[in-house]
């Protein structure tokens, strides 16, 4: 009998796995450290954690037993409240991830073209791997900007999406005016991603009244602790968005992450004080890494800042700052190899993350 793998889809079987993020008790076993030491400062989750009333929103839901809405209609209303677009502009998925996959779904056929600048969000090339789409990749320049001169070059014969990501995940920088405004002015769906949004104060959804090939996506993930419940939605025009409803999974937004969601929508004074926080918290640590020779570091927009380390390994940086439990992200890739990200912790967190830094730099 012949292997099973022989059956597996060429994109499949070829892609590169997407790097997985361990959850902190696993991270403790692993290093035989306690659970309430390890300081994760690797994967851009709120520090604070989700508001006392979401916890108690979910001990009393009573419908765990039916279907959530596939039309999504209570749920698109809290989200359209928050973000001031129409519902019929709205749709909502497991994370952003899945109104990635089902936008790409929905405009690629084998063989078209999305255009993206990296690095980027690494998961862009997975799922239009997945979706049976080329990827092309355009370099940033030095400082992760998007050259207007260099993407007025690029041939989009066969270009179905442009993906750029606003802040830009991993270097916190946000995409030119000028950039935007070119691409939407060009035949295909421009797949801006927001998901850091709340950090940066900075949206381009106005844009959405007069552009019916934008799609913007945003996460409940970072800015309101819901990274383990799994929200996302997507904003476009309404033939857009109504497409993507008509193929989209029916229960892809489960009962729980509904009821957390309308709870956090109802408290939005608890979250924006957390983006304070977590906002002056990045600027005092950016302030404190750039005293450190070794880093090159670059100022962000969101809830992580880039550095890249010169004089010695990235990797071994990271290697050596986990041993201690201060978990940081290191992507290994060509364009990434000499750099580390560090999600912005509680102000104790890293004052702790810059005391084992200074230790092992000196």
């Amino acid at each position: 009998m012949k292997p099973i793998t022989h059956l597996f889809c060429k994109s499949a079987t070829e892609m590169v796995p997407y790097s997985p993020i361990e959850p902190p008790d696993q991270i403790a076993s692993r290093l035989g450290l306690k659970e309430e030491d390890i300081i994760k400062l690797d994967a851009n989750e709120n520090p604070y954690g989700t508001s006392p009333k979401v916890i108690a929103a979910l001990a009393e839901q009573r419908y765990y037993h039916i279907y959530p809405d596939p039309a999504q209609v209570q749920l698109r209303q809290a989200i359209s409240d928050y973000a001031a677009v129409g519902p019929d502009k709205i749709v909502a998925g497991t994370g952003a991830d899945e109104i990635i996959d089902i936008a790409c779904r929905l405009l690629l056929e084998p063989g078209d073209r999305v255009l993206s600048f990296t690095p980027t969000f690494s998961y862009y090339s997975h799922v239009i791997a997945l979706n049976k789409g080329i990827y092309t990749e355009i370099p940033r320049e030095a400082d992760f900007s998007i050259s207007l001169e260099k993407a007025r070059k690029v041939n989009l014969a066969r270009c179905k999406i442009v993906m750029l990501c606003s802040p830009n995940n991993p270097s916190g920088n946000l995409v030119s005016e000028e950039v935007l405004n070119y691409f939407l002015d060009q035949d295909l769906v421009v797949m801006l991603d927001e998901a850091y949004f709340e950090f940066s104060a900075t949206s381009h959804v106005s844009k959405l009244k007069k552009h019916n090939n934008l799609l913007i996506l945003r996460t409940f993930s970072k800015c309101f602790g819901m990274a383990g419940l799994r929200v996302g939605y997507g904003m476009g025009s309404s033939e857009l968005i109504s497409a993507m409803m008509k193929i989209k999974p029916p229960f892809s937004v489960n009962v729980a992450a509904e009821a957390a969601l309308k709870v956090c929508l109802e408290n939005l004074g608890f979250y924006r004080d957390q983006v304070r926080q977590i906002i002056e918290t990045r600027e005092r640590t950016t302030e404190q890494l750039k005293s450190f020779k070794q880093l090159q570091v670059f100022d962000s927009n969101s809830n992580f800042i880039l550095c890249r380390v010169k004089g010695f390994s990235a990797a071994n940086l990271c290697h050596e700052l986990e041993k201690t439990g201060v978990l940081l992200r290191y992507f290994g890739t060509s364009l990434l190899k000499d750099y580390i990200r560090i999600s912005v912790g509680t102000a104790n967190q890293m004052d702790i993350f810059i005391k084992r830094l200074a230790t092992f730099i000196h």
